[in-house]
């Protein structure tokens, strides 16, 4: 025979409700705390992981800026020392010469990384910079405003039908007068490029070729 609640005594029904109410007062008073304390958890796990993932960033962001602020690059993978030097005509809008400005050709380097604007930029696997450090001098009593890029082609692979232009540069250098300025050129090349020649000169004009021998 099952007994109902009824007909328990009625101090043991008291007692039994007393101790139901009391584990019902107690869940009321202890689960808005046990939420509180998962959300918190939730919460102050979620803020690290943000702080984890910010101080990753700054730190490969550290590793290429110096002590006093300044970007930090990788060195040239190859370089040539070239120190040749080159003149070339500056016409008026009549065709007349009014000056000639000496480029000297300084210097040729391999490099996977460069700086672009004030950025560092990085090449893309199997392929690097090669960059051209130049030194522009006009005996001028003006300002002259210079396009560099069109002074200067490459060839690769022994293939002379395809003239590389500097997809890297600063133009226009503006030159100032009776001054000296250093401008850089770069091209975009792939790893496997051979037999690397510079073609320079006027871009109607007759070409001189450098060979470049990067070691």
């Amino acid at each position: 025979m099952t007994l109902s609640f009824r007909d328990y005594p009625v101090r043991i029904r008291q007692a039994l409700t007393y101790r139901l109410n009391l584990r019902r007062w107690r869940l009321k008073k202890t689960l808005p705390l046990l939420i509180l304390i998962i959300t918190a958890g939730i919460t102050i796990w979620w803020i690290l992981g943000v702080l984890r993932r910010v101080t990753a960033k700054k730190t490969i962001s550290r590793t290429n800026i110096s002590a006093d602020g300044r970007v930090v690059i990788a060195g040239p993978t190859a370089s040539q020392q070239l120190n040749q030097e080159f003149l070339f005509p500056l016409n008026d809008s009549k065709g007349k010469t009014v000056t000639e400005v000496k480029f000297l050709l300084e210097l040729a380097e391999l490099r996977n990384e460069i700086i672009v604007k004030g950025q560092r930029a990085t090449s893309v696997e199997g392929r690097s910079f090669l960059i051209l450090t130049i030194k522009i001098t006009s005996t001028f009593a003006r300002a002259l405003e210079i396009n560099a890029k069109d002074y200067f082609r490459l060839t690769v692979n022994d293939n002379t039908a395809e003239l590389l232009a500097p997809e890297i540069h600063n133009d226009p250098v503006i030159i100032q007068p009776t001054s000296t300025k250093y401008t850089r050129l770069g091209f975009p090349i792939n790893d496997s490029d051979k037999n690397l020649k510079l073609m320079i000169g006027e871009i109607e004009g007759e070409k001189s070729t450098v060979d470049l021998n990067l070691q």
